[in-house]
Formats: structure tokens, C-alpha cells, sequence
């Protein structure tokens, strides 16, 4: 049975997020199903996922985040909060964010349901799980603690990929890049992503 404690399928922090963030994904950026049912707007602009350009540049990312998909399909959202919870005990530093869905996004809505779930079980520990989606065709009515970032549309917060700076609506903020001096996401703010 694969779970978060085989090869290391939690991250910690990488170069745009804080080492007291850890990274889960629901599934690769190759088989995300936003992509597939023409609804990202990165896509859509003609630009290239990052997520699946790392999966194409190097084997590892597309591996691991097989692998995660493989232990997010074997948990329970118990067993996952549970298993996350003794990761958790185990580090020096603290741990305060999840971030699902460094590539891919929700499959379905069972994904949406097992994600609330875990935010539920997480905020506990003092711990938010927030993420990104393009699954403007998924019910987002009780999502509870769980911070969705809604791709063009808003949900918690909502992220827009913007051309240039003056494609910026009003009330947003530009997306600097980097998770460790921002939280805005975090925090459900809209903010414009312009093409990286």
C-alpha cells in the first residue's frame, strides 16, 4: 500500500515555497484533467504549464507525482491526516501549510470531498491546506477550511492569468513568484499571474 511515508511523497518547502509549506499532488501535470477538458487558462493563452514542462525536462517530477497520486487513491482523508500528522511530529521545523496540486488538479469530485476533509482534520494541528483549480465544473459549496484559488473564476480567492501588468483587474495583486514573502493565496486575495 502506498503512503506519504514511501519515498518521501510529501515535500517541504522548494524554490518558491517555505520550508513550512509541504506539497502533495492529486496527480501529474500529464494528467491533469483541467488541461484535458480545455479548461486552463495558461493552456488556453498558448503558454505551457510549468508543471508539465518539469515532467517533460526531467523524468523524476512525472515518477513522483505518479506516486503520489498512488497513496492519495490508497488513503483514507483519516489515514492521510493521520500519516501527515506523524510527519508532522517528526520534523525540527514547524509545518502551517498544504499545498495540493503543485501540478494537476482535482480529478474529480470525490477529490474535492477527501480534500475538505483533510483541511478539516489538518486545521486541528493548526495546519492550512489551500490549492489551485481550473474545475470551474465542480461543486465548491462546502469546501469548510480547505483555501481554493479558483483559476479565472473565484472560490476562496481567485488567481487570473494576465498577459502584462496593465491586464491587471482592479482590487488584484501581481503574483511575485515567490510563497515565502506572500500568502496572499493563502488568505483566498485575488491576484493576476503573469506567463513564468
Amino acid at each position: 500500500m502506498a503512503t506519504l511515508k514511501n519515498k518521501g511523497n510529501i515535500k517541504f518547502g522548494n524554490k518558491k515555497l517555505p520550508k513550512t509549506t509541504a506539497v502533495f499532488n492529486i496527480c501529474a501535470a500529464h494528467d491533469c484533467p483541467s488541461a484535458k477538458r480545455g479548461l486552463c487558462q495558461v493552456v488556453n493563452a498558448g503558454h505551457t504549464c510549468y508543471a508539465r514542462r518539469d515532467e517533460y525536462l526531467w523524468k523524476f517530477p512525472l515518477t513522483y507525482r505518479r506516486r503520489q497520486e498512488k497513496a492519495w487513491d490508497s488513503l483514507s482523508a483519516s489515514e492521510f491526516v493521520a500519516e501527515f500528522a506523524g510527519l508532522m511530529n517528526r520534523r525540527r521545523s514547524p509545518t502551517t501549510a498544504l499545498r495540493l496540486n503543485e501540478s494537476g488538479d482535482f480529478r474529480s469530485q470525490a477529490d474535492v470531498t477527501k480534500a475538505v476533509k483533510i483541511a478539516r482534520g489538518l486545521q486541528k494541528l493548526g495546519v492550512t491546506v489551500y490549492c489551485y483549480t481550473a474545475r470551474k465544473d465542480l461543486d465548491f459549496g462546502d469546501i469548510g477550511p480547505l483555501m481554493i484559488n479558483g483559476s479565472g473564476f473565484k472560490v476562496s480567492g481567485e488567481f487570473r492569468f494576465i498577459r502584462s501588468k496593465k491586464d491587471l483587474p482592479k482590487g488584484y495583486r501581481i503574483c511575485p513568484g515567490d510563497c515565502r514573502i506572500c500568502n496572499r493565496c493563502l488568505k483566498g486575495k485575488s491576484t493576476g499571474v503573469l506567463p513564468h
